[in-house]
């Protein structure tokens, strides 16, 4: 064998060898999630329900949270269907009213007397020229995507901190380090959601309550779907929600502080940090001309 294919052998190999043993790791944790009480906001649909879905399939206990009974009653029923002896609690809830906010709380505590993960997911994006966006706009974008979960995690953290452990999740975006044109609002609260995270991590290290922020590339759910046909043309490959789910679930597993979902996303995180210039020039090169009109038409709550 030649030493040029002997070097291609190598990286090959490790790679390999560290995918391999992330998975062992990942298998010999499987019942990480027995009878774990977990609440999760933004439950009906999208990367919620996917989560939902795979904390039902590990044996976990549900607590699931948004404003459409209906919606999370299906869910739920999705969850037992999964698994026939999960125990799920079904609580309808506008994530920005502080007496909801305690009464969902109160009702997991009633019901199951712990809280173990918190999962932050609750979130709207609505597009548009920042000229365009009304204040309004910009207050509902802060107001459910990062102080909801700033408060929510007030609440259950003396919970967790009585328990000695518990595991915070925060569902950011590859768009809070890479912000889109024309996403301003919505790029501005998950640029906080990576602050709080990452504050939130540092501050209770050595507590037993962990923190993990979690970055989806474009997913595959209703909150894009106007402008999904953009992003398809500009070679984005639509991420399943399930696989959001599963990837969120490894990385606590493993203990990991944050996961980053999408290989072309997570490189443009990185450019925007380390060669903004070159971030730049791909938006200037690559967006189709209809980007800022199939973006005001995403009015997704």
């Amino acid at each position: 064998m030649k030493r040029s294919q002997i070097g291609w052998l190598i990286p090959l190999i490790l790679g390999l060898g560290v995918w391999g043993l992330t998975r062992l790791l990942v298998s010999s944790k499987r019942n990480a999630f027995q009878h774990k009480v977990v609440l999760i906001t933004g439950a009906s649909r999208g990367i919620g329900r996917a989560l939902a879905h795979a904390f039902a399939g590990r044996g976990a206990y549900l607590v699931l949270a948004a404003r459409d009974e209906q919606q999370l009653r299906a869910v739920a029923a999705e969850c037992r269907r999964i698994r026939q002896e999960t125990q799920v609690l079904v609580v309808p809830a506008d994530v920005t009213d502080e007496h909801q906010l305690n009464g969902l709380v109160s009702r997991a505590m009633h019901r199951f007397g712990r809280i173990d993960i918190l999962v932050n997911n609750a979130g709207i994006i609505q597009g548009g020229s920042l000229a365009d966006t009304t204040p309004d706009m910009l207050r509902r974008h802060l107001e459910v995507n990062v102080l909801s979960a700033v408060r929510l995690t007030q609440l259950a953290l003396p919970i967790m901190g009585r328990q000695r452990s518990g595991y915070i999740v925060n569902v950011a975006s590859a768009t809070g380090r890479h912000t889109m044109p024309y996403f301003i609002a919505y790029g501005i609260s998950k640029h906080a959601m990576i602050g709080f995270s990452e504050g939130l991590r540092r501050e209770l290290a050595g507590t037993g309550i962990r923190v993990l922020t979690v970055n989806p590339g474009y997913t595959d759910t209703q909150m894009v779907s106007r402008i999904q046909p953009a992003y398809r043309r500009m070679g984005f490959t639509m991420i399943p929600p399930e696989r959001v789910a599963r990837r969120t679930l490894e990385a606590m597993a493993l203990g990991a502080p944050e996961v980053n979902i999408g290989w072309l996303e997570t490189i443009g995180q990185y450019a925007s940090v380390l060669t903004p210039r070159l971030a730049d020039l791909f938006w200037r090169l690559f967006m189709p001309p209809d980007f800022p009109e199939l973006a005001s038409q995403q009015r997704t709550e």
